[in-house]
Order: C-alpha cells, then sequence, then structure tokens
C-alpha cells in the first residue's frame, strides 16, 4: 500500500472508531448525539486546552506572569495507536511543565498516572538520542495539580504523593512525585477563584448545573447554559459551543454516575 493510501486507511478506521463509539438520545425532546467519554473531551479539557486562558490559570497558580504567547500546549491526544491522554499539561517558555487533572472524585493514583503522562511528555519533548549522549539534557521543571470538585467533603488543599503508594517506606525514596490536589469548588474566600476568572466561571457553571440537575433532571443541563450566558458565565464559550457542551455534559453525568456505582 502506497504511503498516501496507508495514512487514508488509517484516518478511516479511526472516524469508524468514533463513530461506532457514538449514540443518539433524546433530551427534552431534541435529539442530542452522546458520545463516549473516552472519544469525548471533558468540558474542563475543552476549555482550558486554551493559551489565554492557561495564562490566567498560571498567573494564579504559580503567582507570577506568563503571557499567552509564552504558553505552549503539550495536552496529548488520543490517536489510532496509543489512548494516552491527559486533562491539561503546558510549558511556560520551555522552563516549566504544567499537568493539570480535573476530578470530581479523588483519585490516589493520580502521581502514578501523572509519572506515566510526565515520561511520556519527556520523551516527546527531546532527541531521541539525546538520552545516550553524554551532555546532559535540559529539561523543563514539571509542577502537578489535580482540580477537585466534587460535592462530597474534601480540604482546601491536600497533597499526594507517589511514595506513599511503595509497599516499603523510606525517609528518603528514590523516586518521588508530589501532586497538590486544589478544592475548586465555589466558595468566596476561595483565593485561586478569587484570582483566576476563567477557572471560577467554569466552578460556577458546575454549580449551576447541579442546581437545575436537582429542579428538573431532563432540561437541566439547558437550563444551566442558558441561565450562564444571561449571567455572562462563560459566555462567549457557552453561546459559540452550546450543543458540544450537551454533549460533553451528558458523558461527564454517565461517567460520573458508572464511578458512584461502581464505588
Amino acid at each position: 500500500m502506497c504511503q498516501d493510501g496507508a495514512a487514508e486507511f488509517i484516518r478511516a478506521s479511526f472516524t469508524f472508531r468514533r463513530r461506532e463509539a457514538m449514540m443518539d438520545l433524546t433530551i427534552g425532546g431534541e435529539r442530542v448525539r452522546q458520545t463516549k467519554r473516552t472519544y469525548k473531551d471533558s468540558l474542563f479539557r475543552d476549555i482550558f486546552n486554551n493559551e489565554k486562558r492557561l495564562s490566567e490559570v498560571y498567573t494564579a497558580l504559580a503567582g507570577k506572569a506568563a503571557e499567552p504567547s509564552e504558553i505552549r500546549i503539550t495536552t496529548m491526544d488520543e490517536t489510532f495507536f496509543s489512548s494516552e491522554k491527559n486533562d491539561v499539561s503546558f510549558l511556560v517558555r520551555d522552563r516549566h511543565i504544567i499537568l493539570l487533572e480535573h476530578q470530581s472524585t479523588v483519585n490516589e493514583n493520580m502521581p502514578l498516572r501523572l509519572l506515566w503522562y510526565i515520561a511520556e511528555l519527556y520523551r516527546q519533548y527531546v532527541d531521541p538520542k539525546a538520552p545516550y549522549r553524554g551532555k546532559r539534557i535540559s529539561l523543563p521543571a514539571p509542577k502537578f495539580y489535580v482540580f477537585y470538585n466534587g460535592e462530597e467533603k474534601y480540604p482546601a488543599q491536600m497533597e499526594l504523593k507517589l511514595s506513599d503508594a511503595f509497599t516499603v517506606k523510606s525517609a528518603k525514596p528514590s523516586l518521588e512525585l508530589l501532586v497538590k490536589v486544589i478544592n475548586i469548588n465555589y466558595n468566596k474566600d476561595n483565593k485561586l477563584l478569587e484570582n483566576c476568572k476563567p477557572l471560577e466561571e467554569y466552578t460556577q457553571f458546575v454549580e449551576a448545573v447541579r442546581r437545575h440537575i436537582r429542579l428538573d433532571a431532563e432540561n437541566g443541563f439547558k437550563n444551566a447554559i442558558k441561565e450562564c450566558i444571561r449571567n455572562d458565565i462563560l459566555r462567549d464559550y457557552l453561546e459559540r459551543k452550546s450543543r458540544e457542551v450537551m454533549n460533553m455534559l451528558i458523558a461527564e453525568y454517565d461517567y460520573d454516575t458508572d464511578i458512584a456505582v461502581q464505588r
């Protein structure tokens, strides 16, 4: 098979797989396409893989400014050959690499998962031959964050350590990875939200979704979107992508329900 033919075959096969994962659902009399979570970006991922928003997130986390032009998004996407996919990762001036994960239920295995992610990102960052040469490679320094917005009570901040999973404990483990878990549920005293408008508006939107789902399970998503547009919360994003947001909310709602049942 020629090179162009092979590439076309791969694209066609991947498109078929994506279509297989989709199904139609009726909500409030409107036909909406539902996509499995493994084939559809989460709402958080879709909103924050954006240089302007990430510059504001980084400024709020690090306490120092970064312009959108200094941000390079490195988030891994699914391919035909690999299912490896993280929520958000980005380089800042090629000096720092930030990995953000978003969860409604804290997973204590996040240090291990983030270890896999950073290893793959470093593999993509360096020349494959460079590690076998004598000269030391310069690598961007990593920082790991999990943003928690579940409904269960959780501290304002928590630290997860890879070494907590080791069967043999050591005061100085040979390998360590630290993850800062930050509770981003909306409240007026949350300093991170106060200093980061995109994150604050995302959290307000999630609160609106929860409230409207409790009032009207069938039309809750649609009503939350309308309310937030009216109140200038993620307005531009929601006006532009309301149908996609509906799809993502359906997928995430089903996923979170499955996780709750498994627990």
